[in-house]
């Protein structure tokens, strides 16, 4: 087959050339390390969920940058020409080179594998199918990116322009290099327009949250259906000479090429927030347990209602008179540091005599932040839910009251709800030397209502440096 000899060419004359090769397996090696060892900070469990965005912004590189500018260098060069004088066609050259791509993406990726496994030790939750799969999905959808934009520009520099122009929007709002938990919800929304995002949710679902292919079905249609719009706008507009000047009914036609995505990204809204997914996969990183196993929803469905948790009726959380830490209500309490995310703060909590207005106890909590992890934060956190960062409802309550007293500094309140994603929504509070009762409207919290309630976390503030305050009779009232 003309398509495959013409793919194998390519791929040679890649091998020969030094910056394709550097650029073809060394530079995601130096992707992989800087993601692994910065971010993740070595935890196998961390490096999993940023597998995904590794390879993905090698799918999308070899796109781009590899495709895309060697189509448009081709065609300035003349040597399109040549081909042209044999009997094929525009669709034979676009198939090539999805072909070659293909080919040099496969030890590209086993590369990234090995290396993730031997040094991070990185568990490896999908198997070498379905992996590549995910890979062969991805390289056909962005394929028909990287080569929709050679065709529509006339030279280099155009094609460098309008790259960097589809480039940042996919790599900023797709997940590659920010969590889409993090995002608001308005603009998770706007995410699901973008394919790569497909891409990225697909592989942290199965790296790290051990879901399997057909759990992301959705996304793998998305991405297969842009890919092959994408391809039939580069066969419809590819040119074989650079003097070759677009049609008026080209032009037309590149502007339409928009119109598939909005309608993809519509589609996918429609289905439900999946930030509920994105969410779960975060914090099965951070190494709590997810709130979509939790609550039972399926990933991308549309969430659904939680009851009050049994014993919350009277608002009363603990009040550490039983002289352990144990909850009215709840899995109860644990410490929580920025440990599960690589940092090196350390936390203490336990139970001592003496509370407010003379009560028997309160919880101690003591430790050290440290700088140098993205969010630094150690203290003691509250699970309302029968598990961890399973959400509950509270909407019957309006206000959550605690008592507390410390070193002098300041520490946070933070609350964790469904929709808020992983960032909390944070209030700050001075702990003096005497006891003082502090109350904060579920509101303050971003507009909670608590009707998704799924963790409280009392945390010194993100200043290095020693941290000591206790707590007593917290409730939500």
């Amino acid at each position: 087959m003309a398509a495959i000899r013409i793919a194998l060419t390519s791929v040679r004359l890649a091998m020969r050339t030094k910056a394709a090769m550097f650029f073809t397996f060394v530079f995601p090696l130096l992707f992989l390390f800087a993601y692994a060892g910065i971010f993740a900070r070595g935890n196998p469990q961390a490096v999993a969920y940023l597998f995904g965005p590794v390879v993905v912004l090698q799918v999308m590189g070899s796109a781009f940058w590899g495709l895309g500018l060697q189509s448009v260098m081709r065609r300035e060069q003349g040597s399109l020409r040549r081909y042209r004088l044999a009997p094929i066609g525009a669709g034979t050259m676009v198939g090539s080179s999805l072909i070659a791509n293909f080919l040099l993406l496969i030890p590209t990726v086993a590369l990234l594998v090995v290396c993730a496994m031997v040094v991070f030790h990185m568990p490896l939750e999908i198997s070498i199918r379905d992996l590549a799969i995910l890979v062969a999905v991805g390289a056909f959808a962005f394929a028909g990116f990287g080569l929709t934009v050679a065709s529509v520009a006339n030279t280099m520099q155009e094609a460098q322009i309008y790259n960097n122009m589809v480039w940042f929007p996919l790599l900023f709002l797709s997940g590659a290099t920010f969590p889409l938990a993090m995002f608001p919800q308005w603009l998770q929304r706007v995410a699901l327009f973008l394919p790569a995002t497909y891409l990225v949710s697909a592989f942290q679902g199965v790296m790290s949250h051990a879901d399997t292919l057909s759990a992301h079905w959705a996304e793998l249609v998305a991405l297969t259906v842009s890919g092959t719009f994408g391809l039939l706008f580069a066969w419809k507009l590819f040119r074989w000479e650079k003097e070759e000047k677009m049609k008026r009914s080209n032009k037309l036609l590149a502007v339409t090429f928009v119109v598939p995505f909005l309608l993809i990204g519509a589609w996918m809204n429609a289905r439900g927030n999946p930030g509920s997914a994105w969410d779960a996969a975060f914090k099965m990183m951070s190494g709590g347990d997810s709130s979509a196993k939790a609550s039972g929803s399926k990933t991308g469905g549309p969430a659904t209602a939680v009851p009050a948790p049994p014993g919350s009726e009277s608002g009363l959380v603990s009040d550490f008179d039983e002289g352990t830490p144990t909850a009215k209500f709840g899995s109860g309490w644990t410490v929580s540091t920025d440990s599960v995310m690589g940092g090196k703060s350390t936390a203490e909590m336990k139970v001592v005599d003496g509370g407010t207005e003379g009560s028997k106890g309160s919880l101690a909590v003591t430790g050290q932040v440290f700088a140098g992890a993205p969010y630094p934060w150690a203290g003691a956190m509250f699970y309302p839910g029968a598990q961890q960062f399973a959400p509950v409802n509270l909407s019957s309550k309006k206000e959550i009251s605690f008592w507390a007293k410390g070193d002098g500094k300041t520490d946070r309140v933070m609350i964790f709800t469904k929709s808020l994603g992983y960032v909390p929504a944070t209030q700050t509070f001075v702990a003096g030397s005497e006891w003082k009762q502090y109350s904060f409207p579920l509101t303050a919290f971003q507009g909670t209502d608590g009707h998704d309630l799924e963790a409280v976390l009392f945390s010194a503030s993100t200043d290095p440096g020693t941290f000591a305050f206790q707590i007593d009779d917290v409730r939500f009232k």
